[in-house]
């Protein structure tokens, strides 16, 4: 069975995801701001960018750490938009995640995970 479409387009998110992940932690490193901190972010988006790429290739297993993901961005994006008081940055991310989490979540995506 060939990846269906709304797996292309969400591991495509994912990626993006990383990539955006990759980039905020070189921000933060020219900033000043700790390894501790920018380390993390990076590693972190290292690693679901990794995902991504890995649903991209057709890998099944890889939709478990990308719906993982989706879950802990739409929190965070969450915390960003409400508490915080940042719906500038909060909306849109929540929004990207919940797109993402749509296609891994899509009938095609389901049926497809589990025919392998």
């Amino acid at each position: 069975m060939t990846t269906p479409r709304p797996i292309r387009l969400a591991a495509a998110g994912v990626v993006l995801e990383g990539v955006v992940g990759v980039a905020a932690a070189v921000l933060l490193a020219t900033a000043g701001v700790g390894f501790s901190v920018w380390g993390f972010v990076a590693l972190a988006g290292i690693a679901v960018g990794a995902a991504g790429v890995a649903l991209l290739a057709g890998v099944r297993g890889a939709r478990g750490p990308c719906l993982v993901a989706q879950l802990l961005v739409l929190g965070c994006a969450f915390y960003a938009a409400v508490p915080s008081g940042q719906p500038a940055w909060g909306v849109p991310v929540m929004v990207v995640a919940a797109l993402v989490l749509a296609g891994l979540l899509a009938a095609p995506s389901r049926a497809w995970a589990s025919s392998g």
